[in-house]
């Protein structure tokens, strides 16, 4: 069997191993030319000829066209070669050429991606998650709805609760939802009912400001004209009048023709369209929705629609509406992302993306140990602020992105200052703070927050710091350990616990951990200065700390400065990691392969325009998976 996998490459050898790889990166790369030296030259010793390491193995295959048929294979090997960690750090590397040109391969050859009609990917029909029900109700109706109290928590995918293959809607949550849109309803009523008492306008958003007409036909219609308006931003497209005639149905017989009558009729109405599926489910509808074969541009308030849940976790409001009913948003479209992101409500936008990629939501959370608790109480607002307007300053100054990780300065309250023993800080907003140049602190990775929900309630945890690094800031999340590894805490010998070094070293000694644990520990380690709070320390029990290590990819550094520095040259790494978090929280969907090609595509126009956040951000909403549909059906 060997011998005849030998043979495919002897075939393969003859037609490929004397060419070069050009320096330019081809348009169509081919295997015999192109790839197949690569893989002769780099690739061979660990993965062919009886070694296959990761399981990866270049030469088990019974014929060429089974080779290249393998997508997993292949699939796991472009998801290495962007990741930049292979081939390991020991051996020759890829040049930049050489990676973009096997990339391209992969892409266009074993997954047959074509440029030139993209694949966008499917979206799965789902229903809002509790913070958009929340915002949605308050955009619509002026009523801040308690969902914590009422919803269960959300489902997540891919570290995000905007993923629509979990957010499902079992029986119970339909029964919340009938008992939310009733008490909303009577809240709205009751408020209506007392402003009407004392000649307010507490629901001018919702009745209008104007006086009541006292004609009973004039009247009704004025509640058809309040009705449609609603359910037109309730269900984000145009209502028919079919629609608004049930809906003015449900209570039309108890309609008397006075104010009382006429806010119950509008009460009751919107209590339907806020148990109506095209209020609680986010769909696009599509001509061919089970061909996955047809792909076509969502229309213009589909658009709008997932713009406005994308930035404001709410509906469109009223300008985006206008000009999806003109067909003008796609021309305005980047005008009105600036917009978007200089309102109000792009908060919401930080807090739920930033709260999930960095966990700043978990926060609020979080129990530590008694010798912590009362400073956390204390400051756990503060912390998770800081990063909260760290993000929303990159965001809105359109700076480099980058920035994220190697920033010199934050924003800190004057308790947080104090905390970080930065003097001369008073007030109790967050504010710009420029870091001396020995200061350890600069970027999220020195952030309190992220300290803190990167450690155990007593103490830090290197394994736990250095996975979220390469999940969350390289884009190369680890794989769970094995099932018969024991936590790190447990690990002992002859009955006495290990130090923290000694353990580390020990689960690296382990084959079935090294591979995992030579990539994570050195980044955990860097950290190690930051106690489980986010303080900076220098001895941990007594005993000073080392914070020196070396990556898996070769770079050695001593403690958290020389290892932002490190992090920060590794700019395109970073770009693609922020890239995919941010399109899998838009998109509701895991990131696929054929996504890769506009992924990278995006990550070449943040390299040559120096990774502003506006580049990344108009790449994914510019891009066909943010613009287009296909069917449903998972096989293409």
């Amino acid at each position: 069997m060997r011998r005849r996998h030998q043979s495919i490459w002897l075939v393969l050898i003859t037609f490929g191993i004397s060419c070069s790889v050009h320096a330019q990166v081809p348009e169509q790369p081919n295997f015999d030319e192109h790839i197949q030296p690569i893989l002769q030259t780099l690739c061979f010793e660990c993965h062919a000829e009886g070694a296959d390491e990761g399981g990866v193995e270049f030469d088990a295959a019974e014929s060429v066209e089974a080779l290249l048929a393998n997508r997993p294979l292949w699939g796991k090997v472009w998801d290495n070669v962007l990741a930049e960690v292979m081939p390991p750090a020991d051996m020759p590397q890829l040049t930049e050429t050489e990676r973009r040109t096997l990339s391209r391969w992969i892409g266009q050859t074993v997954f047959q991606l074509d440029s030139g009609a993209p694949d966008p990917g499917r979206v799965t029909i789902r229903r809002l998650n509790r913070v958009e029900y929340r915002y949605a109700v308050l955009d619509l109706l002026g009523i801040d709805f308690e969902v914590a109290e009422h919803f269960p928590v959300d489902d997540t995918g891919y570290g995000f609760d905007t993923i629509g293959d979990v957010l499902t809607v079992p029986p119970t949550l339909m029964e919340k939802y009938f008992v939310a849109a009733e008490q909303i309803s009577e809240e709205l009523l009751e408020q209506e009912t007392a402003a009407k008492s004392d000649r307010s306008n507490a629901n001018e958003h919702v009745f209008g400001s104007d006086k009541l007409p006292s004609d009973p036909a004039e009247l009704f219609e004025r509640a058809r004209e309040i009705i449609e308006r609603i359910a037109t931003r309730a269900y984000r497209q145009p209502v028919d009048e079919a629609t608004v005639n049930r809906l003015l149905s449900l209570n039309k017989g108890a309609f008397d023709a006075d104010e009382a009558s006429f806010a119950e009729l509008v009460c009751r109405a919107i209590e339907a369209i806020l148990v109506s599926p095209r209020f609680l489910y986010r769909a696009e509808f599509q001509p061919g929705p089970d061909d996955p074969h047809r792909v076509h541009p969502l229309d213009e308030f589909a658009l709008a629609s997932r713009l406005s849940f994308f930035l404001w976790s709410s509906l469109p409001d009223e300008q985006l509406l206008t000009l999806a009913s003109k067909s003008q948003l796609r021309e305005q479209l980047r005008a009105q992302v600036d917009r978007m992101l200089q309102d109000e409500k792009s908060s919401r936008f930080v807090e739920n993306f930033v709260g999930q990629w960095l966990r700043t939501r978990d926060v609020a959370g979080l129990h530590r140990s008694t010798e912590y608790h009362e400073i956390v109480r204390r400051l756990r607002r503060d912390m998770r602020d800081e990063t909260y307007a760290f993000f929303t300053h990159i965001m809105r100054e359109d700076r480099d992105v980058i920035e994220l990780v190697a920033a010199d300065y934050s924003f800190l309250t004057e308790d947080l200052a104090s905390f970080y023993g930065v003097p001369d800080i008073k007030g109790s907003d967050p504010q710009l703070v420029k870091f001396p140049a020995d200061s350890p602190r600069g970027g999220v990775l020195t952030h309190a927050s992220v300290l803190m929900v990167t450690s155990n309630p007593d103490r830090t945890s290197p394994v736990k710091r250095g996975q979220f690094v390469l999940d969350n800031i390289l884009g190369m999340p680890a794989p769970p350990p094995p099932d018969n590894v024991p936590p790190l805490k447990e690990s002992r010998v002859e009955g006495k616990q290990l130090g923290l070094l000694a353990q580390l070293a020990r689960h690296r000694a382990d084959p079935n951990c090294a591979t995992c644990h030579d990539r994570m520990d050195p980044l955990g380690l860097g950290l190690e200065n930051f106690d489980a709070i986010g303080r900076w320390r220098d001895e941990d029990g007594g005993q000073p700390i080392d914070a020196s290590s070396q990556l898996a990819s070769g770079e050695k550094f001593s403690g958290i400065r020389e290892l932002r520095e490190i992090l920060a040259q590794k700019k395109r790494l970073f770009y693609r990691c922020l890239t995919k978090k941010l399109m899998t929280y838009a998109l509701g969907r895991g990131i696929e392969y054929t996504d890769n090609q506009q992924v990278e595509t995006i990550v070449d126009a943040m390299m040559a325009e120096e990774g502003h956040f506006s580049t990344m951000l108009m790449g994914i909403v510019e891009s066909p998976q943010f613009q287009m549909r296909r069917g449903n059906n998972t096989t293409k």
